[in-house]
C-alpha cells in the first residue's frame, strides 16, 4: 500500500510537470554557411529503495544500501549540437551535465557511402551491437558489456537481397575500455564489473569486432564477435587482480600467473516487431583474464492505443528478465563485484507527445552474496523508479 501511494504521488507530480515543456530542434546556420542543428533532452526523476530509511531503519547487514529514503534529482541534461557537411556527412556532439559532474558524452564523425550503402564512424559513442533500449533501466548485460563508451572506427553496410531482406555487415576497431563497475539499477550502493568508458591508460590495448544482422517480415537477428587483450597492468592487476579470490583462480587455472590478459566477448540478439507487439531476447558471454561472465535477457512489450481518455498518446507496458553470472569466481560478501544477479524489470511508458515521456519502472533484484548468515544472504534493494524525460 505504501509503495502504492508512492507510485501514485510521484505519477501525479511528474504528469502534471510535463504539461508546461514541448518543443522542437533548433535549425540555426552558421557563419560558414554550415546547416547546425541543437536539441537535447532533460531527465527528472523519482527514485525509491525498498524499506524504511533514516537512521534508526538502518541495515543490520554486511553491505548496506547507501539511501533508502525517497529522493528526486536530475538525472542528465543532454545539450546536442550536429553539424551538416554535406548531404552524406555530419558530425554531432553531445555534452552531458548532472547533479554532481559534466562531461563529453558522445562525439563522432558519420559519413554515408549511398553507392556502397555503408555507413562510416569515428569517434568516441557506444559499441555498434548496442540497443536503443526502452525503459531508463538497462539490461544487466546491457550495463556490464554494450552501455560505456568507446572511442572507435566502425563500418555497417546493408547488403542486398532478394525481397523484403535486409542483410547487415558490421567491422569494428576501438580502444579497449578499462574494466569498471557500474550501478545495477538506479541505487549506487552495490556495484557490478562492467565494461566502463574510455579513458585513457597506461598500456591501452584494442579491441576488434565484427557483426552480421539480418531483417525480414518483422523479425530481426544479430550476432556479434569482439577480441583484444586487456591493459598491462591496470585491467589484470588493479581491476582483476583486486577481487578477493583472484589469486586462487590463477593458482587453480593458469599455475599461479595472474597476468593473464585474454579478453572477447560474443553474442547474439533476436527480436520481432510486428505492429503494437515487441519481443526480444539477448544472450552474452565473455572472458577477462581467468574470469568468465554470462548472461542474457528476455523482452516484451505491447502498446495499447484504446485509453482516449487520458492525455498520453499510448501506454505501453514492458516486462524484461535478465541475468548476470560470473564463473569461476565464487561471490564474496564483501565485494559485490562478484556476486551473480538477476533482476526483474516492470515498466509503464506513457508519453505526451513526441517531445515529453513518462516512465514509471520498477526493478526486482534478486543477488547471490556469498554470506553465510541469513541476513547476509540476500540483499533488499528492490527500486521503484519514476520519471519525465522532456526532449528539445
Amino acid at each position: 500500500m505504501k509503495m502504492m501511494t508512492k507510485l501514485h504521488s510521484g505519477m501525479i507530480f511528474l504528469l502534471l510537470s510535463g504539461y508546461f515543456l514541448s518543443a522542437q530542434t533548433i535549425n540555426v546556420q552558421s557563419e560558414s554557411g554550415l546547416n547546425v542543428t541543437f536539441g537535447g533532452e532533460v531527465e527528472m526523476e523519482f527514485v525509491d529503495v525498498e524499506g524504511p530509511g533514516g537512521f534508526s531503519n538502518q541495515d543490520l547487514t554486511y553491505q548496506k544500501v547507501d539511501n533508502r529514503s525517497p529522493h528526486m534529482r536530475i538525472d542528465k541534461a543532454i545539450l546536442s549540437t550536429r553539424i551538416d557537411y554535406s548531404e552524406n556527412l555530419y558530425y554531432k556532439f553531445e555534452l552531458r551535465f548532472g547533479d554532481k559532474k559534466a562531461n563529453v558524452d558522445k562525439h563522432y564523425a558519420r559519413l554515408t557511402l549511398p553507392s556502397l550503402g555503408t555507413r562510416l564512424e569515428i569517434g568516441k559513442n557506444k559499441p555498434m551491437i548496442a540497443t536503443k533500449r526502452q525503459t531508463e533501466g538497462y539490461p544487466l548485460i546491457g550495463t556490464a558489456f554494450w552501455k560505456g563508451r568507446e572511442y572507435h572506427i566502425t563500418s555497417e553496410t546493408d547488403l542486398d537481397m532478394p525481397g523484403p531482406i535486409n542483410l547487415e555487415l558490421g567491422l569494428s576497431f576501438a580502444m579497449k575500455r578499462p574494466i569498471e563497475t557500474d550501478d545495477a539499477a538506479e541505487d549506487k550502493s552495490f556495484k557490478m564489473m562492467v565494461y566502463g568508458d574510455y579513458d585513457d591508460k597506461d598500456g591501452q590495448t584494442f579491441e576488434y569486432g565484427g557483426m552480421l544482422g539480418l531483417k525480414a517480415f518483422g523479425l530481426s537477428a544479430k550476432g556479434w564477435y569482439y577480441t583484444g587483450a586487456l591493459m598491462d597492468d591496470y585491467d589484470w592487476k588493479t581491476a582483476l587482480g583486486g577481487l578477493p579470490g583472484y589469486d586462487d583462480i590463477a593458482d587453480a587455472y593458469n599455475d599461479g600467473d595472474m597476468s593473464d590478459l585474454t579478453h572477447w566477448w560474443y553474442g547474439g540478439r533476436a527480436g520481432f516487431d510486428r505492429g503494437d507487439i515487441h519481443l526480444s531476447a539477448e544472450y552474452i558471454n565473455a572472458q577477462d583474464g581467468l574470469v568468465p561472465r554470462n548472461g542474457y535477457y528476455l523482452e516484451g512489450s505491447y502498446r495499447m492505443n484504446y485509453f482516449k481518455f487520458l492525455p498520453v498518446q499510448f501506454i505501453e507496458p514492458v516486462i524484461r528478465y535478465g541475468e548476470l553470472n560470473m564463473e569461476r569466481h565464487p561471490p564474496q560478501l564483501g565485494d559485490p563485484e562478484t556476486w551473480d544477479r538477476t533482476m526483474t524489470t516492470i515498466a509503464i511508458l506513457a508519453p505526451l507527445n513526441e517531445f515529453v515521456l513518462i516512465k514509471c519502472e520498477y526493478y526486482i533484484l534478486d543477488e547471490v552474496t556469498g554470506g553465510s548468515d541469513p541476513e547476509d544472504k540476500f540483499v533488499e534493494d528492490d527500486q521503484l523508479l519514476i520519471q519525465i524525460r522532456y526532449e528539445f
